[in-house]
């Protein structure tokens, strides 16, 4: 029995623990966001915006630039489905098909990737953001699941916990 309480006391310390480690390493996280995000971890690379200054500069004087510009300045692409109806967040934000300007896809300082992101969504198979990739995981897994197993053929990673690779183990 005295055992018993021991073990107890441990496991419950050990939770206790845990749990404090946790909420500092989460403290710890929030207070550096504002650091990491003017340290430039967040938002577009430098590249992009050169670009878009270049096409602000220019869009009194052609249509294209100032498509080019709009899309610079506008915020993220929403689902143009959802402008004049309810959406939920993933099909509003996340699931849907993404096109980009003309000059977006022309643009030599990108490489080809605005090319290859037209048509795609921000589901984590479509998306080399690493903020959309966990958005999709975790608010739109199921939405996701089933566009990324399209994308793949059907042969894709099943990423829920019921694949039979997965091993569950309880203390």
């Amino acid at each position: 029995p005295i055992f018993a309480e021991q073990g107890a006391f441990c496991y419950s310390f050990f939770c206790r623990e845990l749990v404090t480690m946790r909420l500092c390493v989460c403290s710890l996280v929030m207070m550096l966001l504002p650091t990491l995000a003017n340290a430039g971890w967040f938002g577009p690379p430098q590249y992009v915006k050169d670009a878009c200054k270049k096409w602000c500069d220019a869009e009194a004087v052609d249509a294209d630039s100032n498509e080019a510009c709009k899309a610079c300045t506008g915020g993220p692409q929403t689902n143009s489905e959802c402008e004049n109806s309810e959406c939920d967040y993933c099909k509003r934000d996340i699931t849907f098909p993404r096109h980009y300007p003309k000059l977006w896809k022309q643009e030599p300082s990108f490489h080809g990737k605005m090319t290859k992101l037209e048509g795609k969504t921000r589901c984590w198979c479509d998306t080399g953001c690493p903020v959309y990739y966990l958005k999709s995981m975790l608010f739109c897994h199921s939405e996701c699941n089933e566009i990324c197993k399209k994308a793949q053929g059907d042969h894709g990673p099943d990423l829920r916990s019921e694949s039979p690779d997965v091993v569950q183990v309880t203390v």
